[in-house]
């Protein structure tokens, strides 16, 4: 496992002189030009820091001193043994090499390949992913891989409530409970309720917390006032607090990638900044999900390989400079159905994100972050566990070089009918379950094994015999209980 470790780590896209200018460029935005501060509530301490605070315009001006003692600060909590946790379901951070793929991205469309429509979510579409996310070995966290739109009888969920009966029905049918989406302060003193029943206490939702998630700065150089009162919120409470820019080169950055990476340090650093200004303990951490303006369809694509480029640098800024994890947008997909695009796409960002240390993948997503698929999560899993594979490949070693069995055999013979093969081919070959490779039967036989058709077909026999899982009856009462005093507090704000 260390050989493998070491061999993910070496990938490295910016010169240490590179990352040095990239940092004094932030630096310098930061102190010269400063970052829209939404949220009131910080101005305050950030003035008491040293920034300066135009109140009416709401811009803050940090000192670089101050941002530099930020960094520093974390970078001893860290030292000292307390980890960042990136909670978002469209990220990867650094794992321990194993797959941990994880369905989240809070998707408003769902892909039934099936019936081939795309339509919002309803309650059975969502209970179909979160049985599959939990049957599945692969897959560690089920978050909200679509966000539920529709009750089970049709009728609209009211808007307020869908983050809430969202996770409501994930608390219900997994114990994979990971990450999912936050609008606002009042919703998320009712998923951490939620989170505290499922893991069993308070104590125990502080080391695993679920049903919270990241929030995002807006390029160029804007921290949002919901966004700053939830990570607020979230720091009050003792939980991490995570921070993913989104910005767009072309469109909200200049269009070269290096302007895009000094933009995204500079917002995250700014919101950490922030945020620990106030809560000088809070365990803050970043990410990005960068993209570039696709300049013929003036729409954003987040697989360019400038945008693959963007994230890689802003994590080795993060990393080597700064002594801390940082996610990468590794979910995203600009297409639209799984199939060529998608696989290509989903094959290289999940190479050079398992390459940097990260094999928490996002799978299922399609579409820009819109539209979840369970047949692109069971390819995109097909994907993960080729590059494992490899990733795994052994040292040499005088016993598995087979000299005995070669001379043994010797020239013009075969192995195929040995027992050596037998025995070992489990073990040193790797058997696709989705992709083929038969000897061509013919085209229309050779497009009934299509892999996507293939895992159409698997995902059927998957839900047909995986069990489900409810969790034990006292709980359930208790999610009940939380969704109903959400439900009669927004009756009453009606």
């Amino acid at each position: 496992m260390k050989d493998f470790q070491q061999a993910k780590s070496r990938i490295s896209v910016v010169s240490s002189e590179g990352l040095r200018c990239i940092h004094d460029a932030a630096l310098c935005l930061l102190a010269e030009t400063g970052m829209k501060i939404g949220c009131p509530e910080f101005r305050g301490p950030l003035e008491a820091c040293g920034a300066k605070v135009d109140r009416s315009r709401g811009v803050v001006r940090f000192p670089q001193e101050l941002v530099e003692e930020t960094i520093d600060s974390l970078r001893r909590q860290i030292a000292g043994g307390q980890k960042q946790c990136l909670l978002n379901g469209v990220i990867s951070s650094r794992t321990n090499g194993a797959i941990e793929a994880k369905f989240g991205g809070a998707c408003i469309e769902y892909l039934d390949w099936e019936k081939q429509e795309v339509r919002p979510p309803d309650q059975a579409d969502l209970l179909r992913l979160i049985k599959l996310g939990h049957a599945l070995p692969e897959v560690a966290l089920v978050g909200n891989p679509v966000v539920l739109l529709h009750e089970s009888d049709g009728r609209p969920v009211e808007p307020r409530l869908q983050r809430i009966k969202t996770a409501a029905l994930i608390a219900k049918h997994t114990d994979k409970c990971g990450p999912t989406e936050v609008w606002n302060e009042q919703e998320l003193d009712f998923q951490i309720e939620l989170g505290i029943v499922v893991r069993g206490s308070l104590e125990g939702y502080l080391a695993r917390p679920c049903f919270i998630t990241a929030k995002e700065t807006i390029a160029p150089l804007v921290f949002p006032e919901k966004d700053g009162r939830i990570l607020l919120t979230l720091a009050r409470r003792g939980l991490p607090c995570t921070v993913i820019p989104m910005p767009i080169s072309g469109a909200t950055c200049p269009v070269d990638p290096a302007s895009n990476v000094v933009m995204t340090a500079a917002e995250t650093l700014g919101v950490m900044t922030a945020i620990r200004s106030v809560y000088p303990e809070a365990m803050v951490a970043g990410g990005v999900i960068s993209g570039v303006m696709d300049m013929r369809s003036a729409s954003a694509t987040f697989c360019s390989p400038e945008a693959l480029w963007q994230d890689l640098a802003a994590a080795q800024l993060f990393e080597q400079k700064y002594g801390q994890d940082f996610g990468i947008g590794t979910g995203y997909t600009d297409a639209g159905f799984p199939g060529a695009q998608s696989v290509a796409e989903k094959s290289l960002r999940l190479w050079v994100s398992a390459m940097s240390g990260r094999t928490n993948y996002p799978v299922g997503i399609l579409s820009h972050g819109k539209r979840f698929s369970p047949e692109q999560a069971l390819l995109d899993l097909e994907i993960a566990r080729f590059i494992d594979r490899y990733l795994r490949m052994g040292e040499i070693k005088n016993e598995i070089l087979g000299l005995d069995l070669i001379q043994q055999v010797g020239i013009g013979g075969s192995f195929i009918a040995e027992e050596h093969t037998a025995r070992n081919f489990r073990r040193c070959l790797w058997e696709p379950a989705l992709f083929d490779r038969g000897m061509s039967q013919g085209l229309i036989q050779d497009l009934a094994k299509d892999a996507v058709a293939v895992a159409h077909e698997q995902l059927r026999a998957l839900l047909m015999r995986a069990e489900p899982y409810r969790v034990p009856p006292d709980k359930e009462r208790e999610i009940d209980r939380i969704v109903a005093a959400a439900e009669r507090l927004l009756e009453t704000e009606l």
